[in-house]
């Protein structure tokens, strides 16, 4: 089994239209990420390819962006492997009635190819034979409560009465499975425990979790998850596993491994490994470049330190007031240019602010009543101006003063 999740085919930040391809550059991004994964799927010759949710950015992906993903369904059908396409957050309506982002698969009736939109035990037929998947995609409240329930009840009640109904359909489902047949139960949503990414920020509807014990009972052979961007492991019997995203989303995933998830099942067995793929690398250049006798030559270094071949890049530094004006926005991105980065995200010079000086004595000032000519004595003193100068100073102000009455 290929396991996959979070393609979030659609997200366009950080890219340009692509004049040659006619798409944007980082759809073919996604595209190439999810070509990668089921190359590999097919050179280890899988049976199946999970699907964990989120197929697009949102509920309402273009028809290019639709045309691209049948197409890859296409060659895994070709393929001779069956395909699951489990409902995540970002696939899903939560008007009543309103179709989902995947559902012109089901109904069209494709063979070999299950839409897993409500909870549900399933029998995948494969050419290496049958197996038993537990659905558990994103869930609405409407599809597990009724109107009349949901009328007048707390928000703590009807979480509280969806997980209860999960657990139950969960618990249910593990005691029909056929002891004979591998058993997956896939789930789209948190896992109590889980290390949470930039998929916080992408999050349509209200994150419903589930505590890991709830999904690892007895007699599943594999957990597979989808909806947290960052690959983990949560339990090891049984494998408990998100694969992570398929592509980074933003610099808050520059760190994170991304790829799949190549599962081997038997009944009471599970075998797997994570096979990353080549995404985008995403690089920040962050510099407190105050104390520098040479800021230009200290940023240029720390630019050329950096691979940045095909990077999306942001650069963002701490400058005095004086270092400011000796770097140009311009020279940098020449500099990033020459380093072959793919996209400049952003150029930031944080300026320092001169903090403001106490005067000494203005509280003693502040207590006797601190008038105009006072306050420009005090101000004139703490510059260190001459106190001849002062004089003449505070005179002309004087006169300035006598002037306005």
């Amino acid at each position: 089994m290929l396991h996959l999740a979070d393609l979030h085919l659609g997200v366009e930040n950080y890219g340009a239209l692509d004049p040659r391809r006619g798409l944007h550059s980082r759809l073919i991004d996604y595209l190439d990420r999810l070509d990668e994964a089921i190359t590999i799927g097919l050179d280890h010759q899988i049976d199946l390819c999970l699907i964990a949710g989120d197929v697009y950015k949102n509920r309402s992906p273009n028809p290019t962006v639709q045309r691209e993903f049948a197409t890859r369904i296409r060659r895994l059908r070709d393929a001779g492997v069956a395909v699951v396409i489990l409902t995540g957050n970002h696939d899903i309506s939560p008007a009543q009635g309103r179709a989902h982002s995947v559902e012109i698969f089901a109904t069209l009736a494709l063979e070999g190819v299950t839409v897993a939109d409500r909870p549900r035990m399933h029998r995948i037929e494969t050419r290496s034979g049958p197996l038993q998947l537990i659905a558990v995609p994103w869930v609405t409240r409407q599809m597990l409560l009724t109107r009349d329930e949901m009328v007048g009840a707390s928000f703590t009640t009807i979480e509280y009465e969806i997980r209860r109904r999960l657990e139950q359909f969960i618990e249910r489902s593990v005691a029909q499975r056929d002891p004979t047949l591998p058993t997956v139960l896939a789930f789209h949503g948190t896992v109590e425990g889980a290390q949470l990414g930039a998929e916080r920020a992408m999050i349509l509807g209200h994150d419903l979790s589930l505590p890991s014990s709830v999904l690892a009972q007895p007699g599943i052979d594999y957990v597979a998850l989808g909806h947290i961007h960052r690959h983990q492991v949560l339990t090891r019997q049984p494998p408990m596993v998100y694969p992570g995203s398929i592509e980074r989303v933003d610099f808050g995933e520059r760190d994170e491994p991304k790829g799949c998830v190549l599962v081997e099942l038997a009944p009471g067995q599970a075998d797997w490994r994570f096979v990353p793929l080549a995404a985008r690398p995403f690089v920040s250049i962050e510099r407190d470049l105050r104390r520098s006798s040479d800021p230009v030559q200290a940023l240029q270094t720390a630019i050329e330190r950096h691979n940045l071949r095909d990077a999306v890049v942001r650069v963002e530094v701490e400058l005095t007031r004086e270092q400011a004006a000796l770097l140009r926005e311009e020279q940098v991105r020449e500099w990033l240019r020459a380093a072959d980065a793919a996209v400049i995200a952003a150029i930031v010079f944080n300026v320092e602010r001169p903090a403001r000086q106490r005067f000494a004595g203005v509280a003693e000032a502040l207590d006797e009543g601190l008038t105009p000519l006072k306050a420009l004595e005090l101000y004139l003193k703490s510059k260190q101006v001459p106190p001849q100068r002062i004089t003449q100073l505070l005179a002309a102000a004087q006169e300035l003063m006598d002037g306005v009455e």
